[in-house]
């Protein structure tokens, strides 16, 4: 079976980039189908993570931004797709979603969404929801991330299908977080979507009371620089350390105590699995979607109300001050974990792609 995936690039170090990777690796060493991502402005730099051979990589070299620009991304797409004549088509791109189906019939159009409904009312982008939700009704399938973004879709989209995203972490090495260190850590864009703003502003009334902690952030993005700005005016400069992302995201987690998440929304946070299969703990606000219905509060990390600052802070500090609270919630983790591996997740992907395929030619 040969699938397609639509996106922008696969040279950023984000979650939506690692999990397709993942995917699409093991679609072609575990289950046999031929995967090719389509991208606009790769321009020949290298993925991230590491991409299976065998997976080809295509860019049409097309800036996908503005509406204006879609007519020729789709005259580019007709090319790549003669070419190639997938099974499937995976797009993941807002501007042309729904406007496949009709351009493609013989072929399985879907789209998987790795942020929320829930964003764009965050965002204040009321009139794109509303054009997502005509897009997704004209889909042959729409995969969505959690339990709680499939109920505010449904209403749309009469083919929608939840999947969790799996670990990316090895699950069966022994390894653990030993949560000694008083370190907290957190990673992803520098961008407004995870609000790090605001943990550093939460921090700063952390510090004071627990001066021997230090919080590490790894990622990239336009608000390295405000960031940075802000650790200086705070006085934070050897308590808050900003570092790239790392592709060993794995080891720093393994050294720290505590995981952060102050996020204004999310899909399905692939690091509250990551950390999980390691161990560490986390505290979260419940922002839609996934922290709320990942973590369980009180028995393998802690959320807390968005509006309720001093509650994320509380919960901070009683994981800062007890190890043995930290090691117990350490252990259910793992437990929680053990739901999310590749194992488990993958073959629902693979039995989607086969059971619409077959019902597209029926």
């Amino acid at each position: 079976m040969k699938i397609l995936y639509l996106t922008d690039t696969l040279y950023n170090a984000g979650g939506m980039e690692r999990i397709l990777i993942l995917k699409a690796n093991r679609l072609v060493r575990d289950f046999g189908h031929e995967v090719s991502f389509v991208t606009n402005h790769q321009k020949g730099r290298p993925t991230f993570f590491p991409l299976d051979p065998r997976v080809k990589l295509l860019d049409i070299n097309c800036f996908l931004r503005l509406p204006i620009q879609v007519p020729l991304y789709l005259r580019k797409l007709d090319a790549v797709v003669k070419a190639e004549k997938p099974d499937i088509i995976v797009d993941l791109h807002l501007l042309t979603m729904g406007k496949l189906k009709e351009r493609y019939p013989g072929i399985v159009v879907m789209s998987e969404f790795h942020f929320c409904h829930e964003m764009f009312r965050i965002r204040k982008k009321t009139r794109r929801m509303h054009r997502m939700e005509k897009a997704v009704s004209r889909l042959d399938c729409f995969v969505v991330l959690t339990q709680e973004d499939k109920k505010a879709w449904e209403p749309f989209c009469p083919h929608i299908v939840q999947i969790y995203n799996p670990s990316t972490f090895i699950q069966d090495d022994g390894v653990r977080a030993p949560l000694e260190a008083k370190r907290c850590i957190s990673g992803g864009r520098f961008e407004s979507q995870k609000n790090y703003s605001r943990m550093i502003e939460l921090w700063s009334q952390l510090h004071p009371r627990h001066p021997d902690w230090v919080l590490d952030l790894y990622g990239n993005g336009k608000e390295k620089k405000k960031i940075e700005k802000q650790i200086v005016r705070l006085g934070l400069g050897d308590s808050v350390r900003l570092h790239p992302a790392s592709r060993q995201i794995r080891e720093e987690m393994l050294g720290s105590s505590i995981y952060l998440m102050t996020s204004l929304f999310e899909g399905f946070p692939l690091v509250l699995v990551e950390s999980a299969s390691i161990g560490l703990p986390c505290v979260a606000f419940r922002c839609p979607c996934g922290p709320g219905e990942f973590i369980r509060d009180g028995l393998d990390g802690f959320t807390a109300d968005p509006d309720n600052s001093q509650e994320w802070i509380a919960k901070v500090e009683r994981l800062m001050e007890d190890s043995e609270l930290r090691k117990k919630m350490g252990e259910n983790c793992l437990d929680k974990a053990k739901d999310f591996t590749e194992e488990l997740i993958m073959p629902r992907w693979d039995a989607l792609f086969r059971e619409l395929v077959k019902k597209k030619h029926a």
